[in-house]
């Protein structure tokens, strides 16, 4: 239970269903409540935004979109810039990325991101291979990085393709095209300049709630940031490899107005994510709520 005397302010950190039950007790303390990195109410769970209003003092999003959305339901919300943007102060050129990954400059690079949980990867790895190889026969000298986590161990027999753990932003930066799961990862691709496909498999139960339930015609962040289609989608029973090749074919080529069409759409992302120095923004929203309690 909290105690209003033993506390000055409560931060909350992107833990939906736990963080509700924290915001409440310290609703009932009086002890006023910040929320950074907000659930994803936009895409479904919108009649979760009224309680929320009830329970938290103020909202720090990350998307630029969020703090229109919840200021609409009279939540107190200021869009604080996504915390992306601060690894990517660090991140290689796209020699420099090549250099650390030992990839020749001249070849043409697919990096392929099935996912981060096993769970993604056991949906999406078979497709992505079979991309993967299809391109490789049109494209002999394709080199394929497979981005993984570092738990994360793929049978040779499955992947026959080089995996790199923990890089994702200097594999990206190294590829020509990226062939991503919806997720994250679809905003490093627009911050590191990575003409992208966007795939998604989930279960069939899931996926018939899911389109009952999700309130966005775009399922990759870095369309839901765009407003449009920036990167081409492939959903469900769409996720077949050969026209998924043939998505990425035009992307691999530097000569193609699709490529280009891509990567200005990506500059609109990278530009709507606002600047470098989340953290601190809210750091700062969290000491001026502490000073008023005090």
């Amino acid at each position: 239970m909290l105690e209003r005397d033993e506390l000055s302010l409560v931060i909350l950190i992107d833990y939906p269903g736990f963080n509700m039950k924290v915001a409440a007790a310290a609703k009932a303390a009086r002890v006023p409540v910040l929320y950074y990195v907000t659930p994803q109410v936009w895409a479904w769970g919108a009649g979760r935004i009224p309680k929320l209003a009830q329970l938290i003092s103020k909202a720090a999003v990350i998307l630029p979109f969020e703090e229109p959305l919840l200021r609409g339901y009279g939540i107190d919300a200021t869009f604080v810039g996504h915390p992306l943007l601060d690894r990517a102060q660090n991140m290689p050129t796209r020699i420099e990325a090549r250099e650390m990954l030992a990839v020749p400059a001249s070849v043409p690079v697919l990096a392929l991101f099935p996912g981060s949980r096993q769970q993604e990867i056991d949906r999406h790895i078979d497709a992505f291979v079979a991309t993967a190889k299809e391109l490789s026969r049109r494209i002999p000298d394709l080199e394929v990085l497979v981005s993984v986590a570092p738990t994360v161990a793929l049978d040779s027999g499955r992947c026959p393709f080089r995996l790199v753990h923990s890089a994702s932003l200097t594999v990206l930066r190294a590829a020509d095209a990226g062939l991503c799961k919806s997720g994250t990862t679809t905003l490093e691709a627009a911050i590191a300049d990575c003409p992208l496909v966007v795939a998604y498999r989930t279960g069939k139960i899931s996926y018939a709630l899911a389109k009952r339930l999700v309130k966005v015609s775009n399922i990759g962040l870095v369309n839901v940031v765009a407003g449009r289609e920036v990167a081409q989608e492939f959903i469900q029973d769409d996720i077949v490899p050969s026209r998924m090749a043939d998505a990425l074919m035009d992307l691999l080529d530097h000569r193609n107005s699709r490529r280009k069409d891509v990567l200005d759409g990506l500059a609109e992302v990278r530009a709507r994510l606002g600047t470098p120095g989340a953290a601190d923004r809210v750091a700062r929203m969290a000491g001026d709520l502490a000073e008023r309690r005090l």
